[in-house]
């Protein structure tokens, strides 16, 4: 199942990049420079194409972090295999041990039963060739014994010496018989202990073999993860490249459609966009840690934090060329000054202008939002002469 849902989701991506590529190449062509209402137009049209990019680079962006949380699940899952593997294998190295050291003691048992075994029979071989001894000198006779003795005390003693040798010999078979049997128990106790752990050794060897297949398929898992994860961040790559394209072309639109203004910046200070009471900058032109990607970044322009709805306001004398919406800016506004030198206000809230519109200084064009990629409620000014960004703050200079 899930390996249906992932070749589903991989011709998803697929299909996110194509039609990115069908519906954006178009971005790479230069558009001509014409009046300004038509100018505008390109500049509208080019938006669009940006804010079907943004959705684009959403979705890349989505199937980039399922891939990569499939890939840490099938990771997580063959490292909690790996674990069970070493543990059986630790246990089973335990088994080992001690199975060996049953043979071990079995053996021993074994030598010592061999060595019982000799003594028994060397005795038993003893007591026969004296008793064999015996009935070749004619046997034991009471009364031969008797007439043969000193008197009553040593015809006694003599009997009770044969006695003594049959009860020693008999006492000695006996204990050497006891000895063999005892061991006998011991080695049969230790065979049936060996026989449980090898039981248990093959339970073990079972198991693992089992682990084994769960192991190559969850290594097969975290493969073809990679290989989602890579396919996924290629085509991340290739849509914020397009993207990327599309808003160079906007930048020389915009460049082209403020020479055919034919306007000329009369120079001086620009007016602070919004009212005086919002005048701290919460972050200013240069390098800095993005907000929300928490990446390295150029900021090209100003953020001025403000109330949502706070009228935002022309920096000076103009014509709006752009009032559109893209997926990192948000909705956003752009004035012609002349002279090679444009505003550009973005993460508004809403517009009080459209393209071709003449503005003053001062006049309201758009409230303060926090529309595309922002953290909280702020106007994000940038300023650009001849369409390379400068610092804002150097406008509104005395």
């Amino acid at each position: 199942m899930k390996g249906s849902f992932r070749a589903v989701r991989r011709k998803a991506v697929t299909l996110v990049f194509l039609a990115f590529l069908f519906v954006f190449l178009p971005c790479a062509r230069m558009l001509p420079a014409v009046t300004v209402g038509a100018a505008g137009s390109g500049l509208t049209e080019l938006e669009d194409k940006l804010a079907k990019a943004a959705r684009q680079r959403k979705e890349a962006e989505s199937a980039v972090n399922t891939a990569k949380a499939e890939r840490a699940d099938a990771m997580t899952k063959k490292q909690a295999i790996d674990a069970q593997i070493l543990a059986l294998d630790n246990e089973t190295d335990a088994l080992v041990t001690l199975i060996e050291g049953y043979e071990a003691q079995i053996d021993e048992k074994n030598n010592e039963i061999s060595e019982e075994t000799v003594k028994l029979d060397e005795q038993y071989r003893i007591l026969r060739q004296r008793i064999r001894s015996m009935r070749e000198d004619g046997g034991v006779d009471l009364v031969v014994i008797l007439f043969e003795s000193d008197g009553l005390v040593d015809f006694l003693t003599q009997v009770d010496r044969f006695s003594c040798m049959l009860d020693y010999n008999g006492r000695l078979m006996d204990n050497y018989s006891k000895g063999i049997a005892s061991l006998n128990s011991m080695k049969d106790e230790l065979t049936s202990s060996k026989a449980v752990l090898e039981k248990r050794k093959s339970e073990l060897d079972e198991r693992r073999a089992e682990l084994e297949v769960s192991k190559k398929e969850a290594e097969k898992l975290v493969a073809d993860a990679e290989k989602d994860v890579a396919t996924a961040e290629s085509t991340l790559a290739s849509v914020e490249a397009l993207e990327k394209k599309c808003g160079d072309e906007r930048s020389k639109k915009l460049a082209e459609l403020q020479k055919t203004t034919n306007s000329q910046y009369v120079g001086g200070v620009f007016k602070w966009p919004l009212p005086s009471k919002y005048e701290k900058v919460s972050c200013g032109f240069g390098w800095r840690i993005h907000p929300v990607t928490g990446k390295p970044q150029f900021h090209n322009g100003i953020d001025i934090p403000a109330p949502y709805g706070t009228a935002i306001t022309a920096v000076g004398d103009g014509t709006v060329v752009e009032v559109s919406y893209n997926y990192a800016d948000g909705y956003y506004v752009t004035i012609d000054h002349g002279g090679g030198i444009a505003s550009f206000y973005s993460h508004v809230s809403k517009y009080a202008v459209k393209v071709g519109d003449k503005v003053k200084c001062g006049q309201t064009i758009a409230y303060v939002g926090m529309s595309g990629y922002a953290t909280g409620y702020h106007l994000n000014l940038n300023i650009y002469k001849d369409s390379v960004a400068v610092n804002p703050l150097d406008y509104f200079k005395g």
